[in-house]
């Protein structure tokens, strides 16, 4: 009976500690990756202004780049300055995106996924590694 009241408690443990780091680098990185794709091709279809769809595509390199090595289980060392570029980018396009008259076709265009994502990828990067981003908004 003890043995079985332990055995809960240990698994019990287990999945509140899962449930409480949230979203991992690796499924953040991987939605990042999805999203901002999606974004760039949904902006290049559109014909949206051509600072905004290459700003995009910079946003959905950077992501695909930085996936990729995160599937390859890289270290700090690369992943931060890979980070950097996608955190750069990000705001780049937001300030791009917020100055728009027409915001709502952005949101359509799925840049709230984006920022979903974009914002798991770094929670997810500052429990990993104890990096704080410079980048808050």
């Amino acid at each position: 009976m003890m043995r079985n009241i332990a055995t809960c408690l240990v698994a019990l443990g287990f999945v509140a500690s899962c449930a409480s780091t949230g979203v991992g680098l690796r499924s953040a990185s991987d939605r990042l990756d999805e999203s901002s794709d999606m974004f760039y091709r949904q902006l290049d279809r559109d014909r949206a202004s051509r600072d905004t769809v290459d700003d995009a595509a910079r946003l959905a390199e950077a992501s695909h780049d930085f996936n990729r090595e995160v599937s390859d289980g890289r270290g700090p060392d690369v992943l931060v300055p890979i980070f950097d570029r996608i955190a750069e980018r990000y705001h780049e396009l937001r300030e791009e995106v917020d100055d728009r008259d027409n915001d709502y076709r952005y949101r359509e265009a799925g840049f709230d996924r984006v920022t979903e994502a974009y914002l798991d990828v770094e929670r997810a990067m500052d429990r990993q590694y104890g990096r704080r981003s410079s980048y808050r908004y």
